[in-house]
């Protein structure tokens, strides 16, 4: 299994809205090598889930520059070591054996045996005083068979029986893979004395066998001691005590007794080796327990229950080839036999006939009468074991009671061997279930090995055969090598049964089975994630963000362009559980390991399971780390990875377009790592792993890094090190160079400070800003900044003085923030802080078009920064838009090309505005001279802006009227017309530099002018006063027209371009 590591988490969550501060520690990583199975710790909450405390005191315990990590290990072949990291700095500790496995039993000079434990068998629990061997099978679970280094170094185990005060002892040496040994006691006669009572009969039902024991059995206690051989390799001399020997109130050993059980001791009789089988309700059979050996004469019973009226029957017996019936006979005279046997190919039928002598009264028939004994003989075999069933088959003959047509079946084993027991061997008794949580496959070896009487003991795990009580908690292999979980188990059990079978032996095989709890504790530093003010990062080039492309919220300051968009917050995760088994009582009783204070981090396990439901929400950046993309809700789950859709756990989290504010950038320096460990108050396995970072500079150009938290407006805190180092920089500067002075390498992720004299205080300012490429082009954007407080002192460093070192007596200078100005924009003033903005009116005809830059709206919370430019893809709404802009766009061309062609073309006509022509200071003239000749074609001239106060139509006249070349006024000559009594005037004419050599330029003509005042403004007339058609034919007589039909097309063509 791979190294174990454990990540701390946001000291705060958003599920509880706590008034008290967000904890502040030591962002140090934990790992934990050279450990095959170990896990961190957490204290159980009691009161809803603080995240990344222990206890609810987070893993700092309040003090900024520590963090403190519990964990356990299960499984080890060396001693693990603690490895913590921290920026440039690093520390690694082994734990010491003392530590691992304090006051352990099963010690071996070194050798590390946290994973072993002794198991003993009792081959069997009842010993008869014609053979008083009492045997005991010792082996060590928990540690690995392929191990061959501590084969010379394996302990001797001392054998203690206890009978009242008496006591006997021998002892055994461990060897081999399996480290095991068998040590055999023979108890002395003394111990079965007359008052022990006799073994009775054990009566036997269909399905197996039940104790029928009759009054009160002798026990003898059995226990053990470990102690290490002698030089030579030997355990000594078992020296047994008799009869008042050692007694237990004296020490036999300086190790302490470990109990191995009880055995009951029996007097020897042949009745007490019988066992009872049931025929019908009249008889019953009496047949050996024990298995017979080949040539072997078995003797079997036929008893007459009590008060039976049975006087003849006929018992038909079949046997298998190889057992054979030498003779049945009667002791008591009442009844009379007679037998026949009948013998096939492969099997003998024997009938039986038996009838009852009358002549015996029924009063002298008290108790089980026996009717007859039956001997058979066992024939040789070659095979280890064989099994030899007889069938047994009664006929009344019609008589009263009614024909039992059943036949009943009696098996015998012949064995080769006298084998007392089998005995199954896993190298380990626990199973942690974590395939559940990973989908990989936890397995254990097994052996299976046979006890005979001589002691001997034999492998014979490759003839048995096995089969799993119960496989939703535990399986077994198809060749009975191992036992197993593969993630598709359902429960626990502290006494998981596997059935090892043997010939005719059977004997289980008990585990405990821990299974996490489900489903699993997902906890989340912040389930609410955030903008953060005045951070902006750049967009991936791979990101669509929808909050770009929202049509509704186009003046929403977080819609930032040229590619830079605010940082949300980020969130640790960290997935808890409990390991838990059910009672052996079967009571389903639930039972936690290491009790229900302490919960399981299992982030390591199912990090490769972590998924977001909706991914284009959110995402896990490192695999731990949850990062905002886009707007909504949605869950973090930890997927089965055995199962389709199935979900082991999850979190609910929600990404806002909330802001939050950084309330203050809390700095500490950290010139040093300390590591302690020390095993856990209260709690023997589990250990605590203390991680303390030194503040102060013993040593000239020694290096400090920055311990950096930012703590949130939201009572929420995270560490600067959640974050990418591409979204931020890190500037620092000394206040003192006379003390510490700052160096930033560019390979190196922060700046560090440099010891350079003696001192103490606030030493360094560091300012966190926006990376480079969303920065503005003249200044850089500050997101916050701190003073931090640097201790140098030149010596050897007093660990009291850092211990003593607390919170409160490091002082943070508050953040400073200071107003950014962008000098593009005059007037417009932005505010890092949370107050308004200050603003100003703006004209903003001088600002560029809007194709190349938005117009600033006014926000209370983000700055209009020029950003660099930084290329993104655009989503499917705003290609629509540019598309739609750019046919507004080309329309509105045509229409500025159409209202060029018409304004050239009409350039030289100027209409006053209505009703100046009747103003009282209006003068009339009267004009002598030679006129100008009407043109046969009259030129027009369109007018550019129609007058507010001329809302009548006219056209142009055909008649042009000379300008006076000594006047520089430009004001008009308009020919007065008598038009309607709606005031329509004539169109006004200008000097178009005619000939003089015209053909019309001699002719004399009156013509009446009126000169009116026009505006002082210039404003010009985009339509042209239309005269009656009697004026026109007055003025424009010479024109040319000599059918009226042509004079109205004329009219209708002006009309039309006007």
């Amino acid at each position: 299994m791979a190294p174990t590591s454990s990540d701390a988490l946001l000291s705060s969550s958003a599920l509880t809205a706590s008034p008290s501060p967000p904890n502040v520690y030591l962002p140090a990583n934990f790992k934990m090598s050279n450990a095959q199975l170990a896990f961190f710790l957490r204290e159980a909450q009691t009161a809803g889930p603080s995240v990344g405390g222990r206890g609810g005191n987070g893993p700092g315990s309040g003090h900024p520059l520590q963090r403190s990590e519990s964990f356990v290990v299960f499984q080890t072949k060396d001693l693990p070591a603690i490895n913590i990291s921290f920026g440039p700095f690093a520390r690694d500790q082994a734990l010491s054996k003392e530590l691992l496995q304090p006051a352990s039993p099963l010690d071996i000079p070194g050798q590390l045996t946290v994973n072993w434990k002794v198991r003993a068998f009792i081959v069997q629990a009842r010993v008869f005083s014609n053979n008083p061997a009492v045997q005991v099978f010792f082996y060590i679970a928990g540690r690995d068979w392929d191990d061959f280094k501590a084969h010379d170094r394996l302990p001797c185990v001392r054998l203690h029986a206890f009978r009242d005060v008496r006591e006997i002892k021998t002892s055994c040496r461990m060897r081999g893979n399996l480290a095991q040994c068998l040590a055999q006691l023979e108890l002395p006669p003394a111990w079965f004395n007359a008052n022990v009572a006799p073994l009775g009969r054990r009566k036997g039902s269909g399905d197996g066998l039940l104790d029928g024991l009759t009054g009160e059995t002798l026990q003898a206690e059995l226990y053990y001691t470990l102690h290490e051989p002698t030089a030579e390799g030997e355990c000594g001399k078992g020296a047994e005590h008799r009869g008042g020997g050692a007694s237990r109130g004296e020490p036999p050993s300086q190790h302490p007794l470990l109990r191995i059980g009880s055995i009951s001791l029996y007097q020897a009789s042949q009745e007490q080796l019988l066992v009872d089988k049931q025929l019908d309700k009249n008889m019953f059979l009496r047949l050996p327990e024990k298995p017979l050996k080949p040539g072997e004469t078995l003797r079997i019973f036929l008893y007459l229950m009590p008060n039976s009226t049975v006087e003849q029957f006929s018992l038909k017996v079949k046997a298998k080839k190889g057992v054979n019936l030498l003779q049945t006979k009667s002791k008591n005279a009442q009844w009379k036999v007679d037998w026949e046997v009948q013998s096939g190919a492969k099997h003998s039928i024997t009938t039986i006939e038996v009838n009852k002598n009358k002549a015996v009264k029924q009063g002298d028939l008290l108790g089980n009468v026996e009717v007859m004994q039956l001997d058979f003989e066992m024939e040789n075999f070659t095979s280890l074991s064989v099994t030899r069933r007889i069938n047994w088959n009664i006929d009344y003959k019609g008589q009263n009671p009614p024909p039992d047509s059943e036949k009943v079946v009696t098996e015998l084993t012949v064995v080769q061997r006298d084998i007392q027991a089998i005995i199954p061997l896993a190298m380990d008794t626990e199973i942690i279930n974590t395939a559940i949580l990973t989908g990989r496959t936890v397995a254990i070896p097994v052996k299976m090995v046979s006890i005979e009487m001589n002691g001997a003991v034999t492998d014979v795990s490759a003839s048995v055969q096995c089969k799993s009580s119960n496989e939703d908690i535990v399986k077994v292999s198809m060749n009975c090598d191992y036992v197993f979980v593969n993630g598709k188990e359902t429960r626990g059990s502290m006494n998981a049964r596997v059935i090892f079978s043997y010939e005719h032996l059977s004997s289980p095989l008990e585990l405990t089975v821990w299974v996490p709890k489900l489903p699993l504790q997902v906890e989340l530093s912040d389930s609410n994630l955030s903008f953060i003010k005045g951070w902006r990062v750049p967009i991936l080039p791979d990101r669509r963000s929808t909050r770009d492309s929202d049509a509704e919220e186009e003046d929403d300051e977080r819609r930032v362009s040229r590619g830079c968009t605010l940082q949300y917050q980020r969130a640790l995760v960290k997935v808890l559980t409990q390991f838990h088994t059910t009672s052996t009582e079967g009571t389903d009783q639930v039972i936690t390991m290491l009790g229900p204070d302490w919960q399981v981090d299992v982030t390591d396990l199912v990090q490769d399971s972590l998924k977001v439901a909706d991914p284009r929400i959110a995402e896990l950046v490192d695999r731990t780390v949850l990062v905002g993309l886009e707007l909504g809700s949605t869950t973090l789950k930890v997927e089965s990875p055995l199962a389709v859709d199935a979900v082991l756990g999850e979190s609910a989290f929600s990404v806002t377009d909330d802001k939050v504010s950084i309330t203050e950038l809390r700095v500490h320096a950290v010139s040093g790592l300390t590591l302690s460990l020390q095993p856990s108050p209260g709690n023997s396995h589990t250990m605590v792993a203390k991680a303390t970072g030194l503040q102060t500079l013993t040593a000239s150009k020694q290096e400090a890094s920055f311990s950096v938290w930012m703590l949130f407006s939201d009572n929420t805190a995270a560490s600067l090190t959640y974050f990418d180092p591409k979204d931020y920089n890190l500037n620092a500067s000394s206040l003192d160079d006379k003390v510490v002075s700052v160096t930033q390498e560019p390979q190196q992720r922060w700046p560090v400070v440099v010891a350079e004299g003696e001192g103490s205080g606030e030493m360094v300012r560091l300012e966190m800003t926006i990376c480079e490429a969303c920065q503005k082009t003249k200044r850089k954007s500050v997101i916050a900044s701190a003073a931090v407080y640097v201790k140098v002192r030149f010596g050897p460093e007093e660990d009291s003085e850092e211990e003593a070192t607390t919170e409160g007596e490091i002082e943070l200078i508050p953040i400073t923030r200071r107003p950014v100005i962008d000098p593009n924009i005059s007037g417009r003033i932005y505010e890092t802080s949370n107050e308004q903005p200050a603003s100003v009116p703006i004209d903003y005809t001088n600002f560029p078009t809007i194709s190349n830059q938005e117009r600033p709206t006014e926000s209370d919370e983000e700055e209009e920064d020029d950003f660099v430019h930084s290329p993104r893809n655009m989503t499917d709404l705003e290609i629509g838009m540019y598309a739609l802009l750019g046919v507004f766009c080309l329309a509105i061309l045509v229409f500025l090309i159409n209202c060029i062609v018409f304004v050239l073309k009409y350039r030289h006509k100027r209409i006053p505005p209505e009703g100046q022509a009747n103003m009282d200071h209006s003068h009339h003239w009267v004009f002598l001279g030679n006129g100008q000749p009407l043109r046969a074609q009259c030129d027009m001239s369109p007018q550019q802006v129609e007058s507010p106060s001329n809302a009548l139509e006219g056209v142009q006249t055909c008649c042009h009227g000379d300008h006076h070349s000594s006047g520089s006024s430009q004001t008009s000559v308009q020919s007065q017309v008598h038009g309607r009594g709606d005031g329509s005037s004539g169109g006004s004419t200008k000097d178009t530099g005619e000939e003089a050599s015209s053909p019309t330029s001699k002719r004399k003509r009156v013509k009446f002018t009126t000169f009116t005042t026009l505006p002082t403004e210039e404003l010009p007339y985009n339509s042209i006063p239309i005269a009656d058609e009697e004026d026109i034919q007055w003025v424009c007589q010479d024109m040319g027209f000599q059918d009226p039909e042509e004079l109205h097309d004329y009219m209708r063509r002006i009309k039309e371009i006007a």
